[in-house]
């Protein structure tokens, strides 16, 4: 007798069907979930969630905007909202969601450029970015990208990984045109990337920890909202202010929700944590200040 073992698609199946097949959602849907929503939002909210979905339409495709939807409608309670800052909160996660990748450098220019229909400017001004070898990598399937990024530690060559590349969007002859035509309209691959997952679970993580403080430590809520402010950009700038959100988040936030570091003012604490990383080795002194926080905190 066999057993006939059911195979799982393939990702060039599932990026067929989501938009080519009778998956592929109607932005329709997306604009009737923000009317529905917008009803329940309180007014100043209303025109962020507004523009954030009609931009991540354009950013990536309607699921995604539906998925900021039911992010946004996690704090609207039956009784109202339940988070005390919500519109920051909503244009914070828009400008997460909106990550910094090649293809979305590819996108904006492309757009000031005119759209899929420009035409070659030879007068424009090219757009020269730096971005990480391991940035390019990650706009890859997980597990290609995860092979890859292994090989590079298996050799002991994880540092090349972080070393810049540089980028040239350009929109002046036909030929660079078209390839910015080409690396926006891959935008279709985003969802199936290693970067696509990395910014997934840190927004959900960011979120996670939003919620704990509304129960532990709701005077601190506003404070942990705005460490997204963190993380932008891409290269250098976005490597440090992640490492900075991971030191506060790690060190400080979850152990104080977990009631492992006995920290009253935790919301003062981030303050004074992002205070001190402001300038050179931002980095180094955000730990020191952490670090000392800890110590404080621990001493009583």
């Amino acid at each position: 007798m066999k057993i006939r073992v059911k195979v799982p698609p393939s990702p060039f199946r599932l990026l067929k069907e989501r938009y080519f097949g009778e998956e592929t959602r109607d932005p329709r849907v997306a604009r009737a979930a923000l009317a529905r929503l917008s009803l329940r939002l309180p007014p100043d909210v209303v025109p962020i969630v507004n523009e954030a979905v009609h931009s991540l339409i354009d950013y990536q495709d309607p699921d995604y905007a539906l998925a900021y939807l039911d992010r946004i409608g996690r704090y609207i309670g039956p009784i109202g909202v339940t988070v005390p800052n919500l519109a920051e909160l909503a244009q914070l996660l828009s400008d997460r969601m909106h990550f910094e990748d090649p293809i979305r450098v590819a996108q904006l220019k492309l757009s000031a450029a005119g759209g899929m229909n420009a035409e070659p400017n030879a007068s424009s001004t090219d757009r020269v970015e730096r971005f990480h070898w391991d940035e390019v990598i990650r706009m890859l399937p997980s597990a290609i990208a995860g092979a890859a990024l292994d090989i590079f530690r298996r050799l002991r060559l994880a540092r090349l990984t972080h070393r810049s590349v540089k980028l040239r969007f350009s929109s002046a002859g036909r030929f660079s045109l078209r390839k910015l035509k080409w690396l926006a309209a891959l935008r279709v691959t985003r969802p199936f990337s290693e970067r696509f997952k990395l910014e997934r679970v840190w927004v959900e993580r960011w979120l996670h920890m939003v919620d704990r403080s509304l129960v532990k430590q709701p005077d601190a809520t506003i404070a942990i909202v705005r460490t997204a402010n963190l993380i932008n950009g891409h290269g250098d700038a976005y490597e440090n202010g992640l490492a900075q959100w991971n030191i506060i988040i790690d060190r400080l936030v979850k152990p104080t929700c977990d009631g492992d570091l006995p920290l009253p003012k935790l919301g003062d604490a981030i303050l004074e944590a992002r205070e001190a990383a402001i300038g050179e080795q931002g980095q180094s002194r955000l730990l020191s200040a952490v670090e000392h926080l800890r110590a404080q905190a621990l001493a009583r």
